[in-house]
């Protein structure tokens, strides 16, 4: 079996290690330059609302296929966020926007019933998977198993957050997902589970078992990640090192199932260091959610310090943890690995950023005018674009997908 706890315990030994002070970073921003790039976030909401005319989608049926999108897509993360132009090699290549409309077709395809939401729910994670793909210096593409693990979250997830399913039955649920997950053959008791099993078919296609274990292995240690942070629900009495440990596991598997589903073999070396990496952005979405798991009174690293001065820290902690992790990840050989290292950090950092001005309750007034120079755009204006479309990536992705016409295979 994979050494899961021993990747644990490594990183945990570098969280230790990662001091609470807030980090040095590349770029702060003056006032003046942070209204220059509002102004300029405005001008492209303008711009994309003018694409979504009726003559635009007339000329998206004829062939224009989103390349009137993209270069204002580009002006956008060049004029708001400053992406250096070797960054947007990579982000705008036409390998990534290709598998990008693939995997949306063959999403629609393969579930009708899923929303908009549930397709970018998925996608979030193929963009994860092409990064690993683009690192290890195999075709940036959607395989049969980029898709299917791609896919298994909205499904999974829909199932397990639905209220009126009875916590017996998604017990029921989890014990039948994860006996399918072991080869054995199944009966699904419902459409869902009959697509989750769909999708697991794909993964035995492109990875027969015999002759990929560890594939297999990891996708077990991702289910055993998922049922302990149960624990994390409502609290259950347990204290921070516990609530981490579990934390580290569901992440760092994760990312690690990613990279075996992407490649098929590893060496521990590489193990280890997606292990990391799927903390990191485990990490991250924790941070995007404290306020969210406070309510709801699920533990994370972040929901129990919500609205206190330690809150501060352990974000500036995650920043300074990301960045050894990132380190690790130079075991992959791919092309231009030192673009891609730094793309990938300075994304979750932003997102980091961004999350900190979306929740200024939880963080101190020090803390927070520390931060927002850091940021292209002012806190008050992120949680004023927020409040009106809900998450900006999600809105940039249904405005793109809303061009392209319904009826493109």
């Amino acid at each position: 079996m994979l050494p899961v706890k021993s990747y644990i315990e490594h990183f945990v030994g570098i969280w230790r290690e990662s001091s609470g002070s807030v980090p040095d970073f590349q770029r702060s921003y003056s006032s003046e330059e942070q209204i220059e790039r509002e102004a300029n976030f405005c001008r492209f909401q303008g711009k994309v609302k003018a694409l979504q005319s009726k003559k635009t989608i007339r000329m998206l049926k004829e062939g224009d296929q989103g390349q009137s999108f993209f270069p204002v897509f580009r002006g956008f993360l060049e004029g708001v966020f400053d992406f250096e132009a070797d960054q947007l090699e990579i982000i705008l290549s036409d390998q990534f926007k290709n598998v990008s409309k693939d995997f949306f077709y063959r999403a629609r395809k393969f579930g009708p019933e899923l929303s908009p939401e549930n397709i970018y729910q998925g996608i979030r994670n193929v963009w994860i998977m092409n990064g690993l793909q683009l690192m290890m210096g195999v075709p940036v593409e959607i395989t049969p198993s980029v898709f299917a693990y791609s896919m298994i979250y909205p499904y999974s997830d829909n199932l397990l957050d639905d209220p009126a399913i009875s916590g017996e039955e998604k017990l029921q649920f989890s014990r039948r997902f994860n006996s399918r997950l072991h080869g054995e053959k199944v009966t699904p008791q419902s459409h869902c589970e009959s697509q989750l099993f769909r999708l697991v078919d794909l993964f035995e296609e492109q990875f027969p078992r015999h002759e990929f274990p560890k594939v297999y292995e990891s996708l077990y240690a991702i289910q055993q990640g998922q049922t302990r942070s149960l624990e994390l629900i409502k609290g259950n009495g347990l204290e921070g090192a516990a609530v981490r440990e579990i934390c580290f596991e569901k992440g760092g598997a994760s990312v690690l199932a990613d990279g075996y589903l992407v490649a098929g073999r590893l060496t521990s070396e590489q193990e280890r260091a997606l292990f990391g990496y799927g903390i990191y952005l485990q990490l991250l979405d924790d941070i995007q959610d404290a306020k969210e798991d406070s309510d709801s009174h699920t533990k994370t690293l972040f929901s129990c310090l919500s609205g206190s001065p330690a809150l501060d820290s352990q974000v500036n902690c995650t920043i300074r943890f990301g960045r050894r992790v990132m380190e690790e990840l130079r075991c992959f050989r791919g092309a231009d690995m030192e673009v891609m290292l730094h793309l990938m950090n300075r994304s979750v950092e932003t997102m980091i950023i961004e999350s900190v001005g979306l929740n200024p309750q939880c963080y101190s007034e020090e803390y927070l005018q520390n931060l927002e120079q850091y940021s292209p755009l002012r806190f008050e204006f992120v949680r004023q674009k927020r409040s009106q479309s809900g998450s900006q990536r999600f809105a940039l992705f249904r405005k793109y997908f809303k061009q392209v016409p319904v009826d493109v295979a």
